[in-house]
């Protein structure tokens, strides 16, 4: 695509200002108050809403439907928001934080990273442009001091950050310790990890015992684990995958109570099996709305 350079430059040298605007002394109260810290809850949740709408695009042809340009343009300017405010604040205690410099760095890794593309390498496919760029961050690593060979104390979690949701990190470290050889050659070990784990928590779930909530817990975890190493086999997103059913649950409740209230009930004043009759109608209904 080929950017409208004058336009462009002048869009962000404007919300630049606006940003800056807000965090002035005679600017808005609350974006006055806001550190890295209060910000970080923003940006996770902004984030999230953005691959609400993304989730909505199906084929780039559903790009050309209004609601969801105005919701794919609306949700991305949220997420950059965060970007600006946080350089905003960060640059009022440290001068070398500006977005000036954090576009300026990403730029340099890019083509640093693209030597395909900007330079003189020749790559058969994306497979060998993982592969450099493997080999490239490894560089900058050591170029950066890492620990001399035979003294490294480096972990292949060490790039998994602590931070991530937690399905986005198990994902990412199951991606790390499979690239080293810890994994089963066939589907067959995952799917009997699995078995394993349900098993034991079925043990801990018995009845007429106390519950041992902490056990409970860890087997609860370690069922999600085995889950998303199973995804990991079919290059399956589990929150993908999640949304997906958490958006498929939520329409057939919304059937639930549009049937109930059609006979004058709400949720609390009906029953488990009049409930449960409904949510099979709302399945039947999936079925025969589903194209053949």
């Amino acid at each position: 695509m080929a950017y409208n350079e004058e336009g462009t430059l002048n869009a962000i040298k404007e919300l630049l200002n606006t940003v800056a605007r807000l965090r002035a002394p005679d600017g808005c109260p609350w974006d006055r108050e806001q550190t890295t810290q209060t910000l970080r809850p923003f940006l996770i949740e902004e984030a999230y809403e953005t691959v609400e709408v993304m989730d909505l695009v199906k084929s780039p042809s559903d790009l050309k439907t209004p609601s969801i340009q105005s919701a794919f343009v609306e949700e991305w300017g949220d997420v950059l928001l965060q970007i600006l405010l946080n350089a905003e604040v960060a640059s009022e205690t440290e001068p070398a934080i500006t977005f000036e410099a954090i576009a300026k760095t990403l730029n340099e890794k890019l083509i640093r990273r693209h030597p395909h593309v900007f330079g003189e390498v020749k790559v058969s496919g994306s497979a060998d442009v993982i592969k450099n760029w493997d080999e490239i961050k490894k560089k900058e690593k050591a170029d950066a001091g890492a620990p001399a060979a035979g003294k490294s104390t480096a972990s292949v979690f060490d790039k998994v950050g602590s931070g991530l949701p937690p399905l986005v990190r198990t994902m990412k470290i199951i991606q790390k310790v499979t690239k080293a050889g810890f994994q089963w050659p066939d589907l067959g070990g995952p799917i009997d990890k699995l078995q394993e784990e349900v098993q034991e928590l079925k043990e801990e779930l018995k009845e007429g015992e106390k519950p041992d909530l902490k056990a409970i817990e860890g087997e609860i975890g370690d069922v999600l684990f085995s889950v998303c190493n199973i995804a990991s086999f079919f290059k399956i997103d589990p929150e993908a995958a999640l949304r997906s059913t958490l958006r498929k649950f939520e329409s057939r409740f919304r059937f639930v109570e549009n049937g109930l209230r059609e006979r004058g009930k709400t949720p609390e004043q009906s029953n488990l099996e009049e409930m449960d009759g409904l949510w099979n109608d709302a399945k039947k209904a999936e079925r025969k709305a589903a194209p053949v």
